[in-house]
């Protein structure tokens, strides 16, 4: 398998099995790599992934990026941003992560940034997660 393969799979087990997603995007949890076309609001879906390597001779570390993209209709902004909360707090348990991933060694996840924005359709609650994993053998 692929490292690619290896991060997006993890960060979806993670998510899927954690009590607090599922109490906020419901049981089984509402995560798409592609929404359907009249999604039940909120929801999250998985975004862009990114990896290189960073390693030197004697370490070699890949250094992986995954947008995670976070979806409301709630009228004000404070659902989203109580689910970008609850996704860095689910995502950052390391010890869940690196069960979770198995066939790679975590070395750092932390979140490069965090954006909150206001889709197109007026509506819409968007929260972007961009999440930076680097691994090593």
């Amino acid at each position: 398998m692929t490292a690619l393969v290896d991060i997006a799979r993890a960060v979806h087990t993670v998510l899927a099995t954690s009590n607090i997603i599922k109490d906020s995007l419901g049981t089984p949890p509402r995560l798409y790599d592609h929404a359907p076309e009249d999604p039940v609001f909120p929801y999250l879906s998985y975004g862009a992934m990114r990896q290189q390597d960073v390693g030197g001779d004697e370490s070699p570390l890949q250094s992986h990026q995954m947008t995670l993209h976070l979806w409301s209709r709630y009228s004000g902004r404070s659902e989203i941003l109580s689910l970008v909360e609850q996704v860095k707090t689910v995502l950052s348990d390391d010890a869940d992560f690196q069960t979770a991933l198995n066939t790679r060694n975590l070395v750092s996840l932390s979140f490069l940034y965090t954006d909150i924005l206001r889709a197109p359709d007026g509506r819409t609650h968007h929260g972007l997660l961009r999440l930076s994993i680097l691994t090593d053998q």
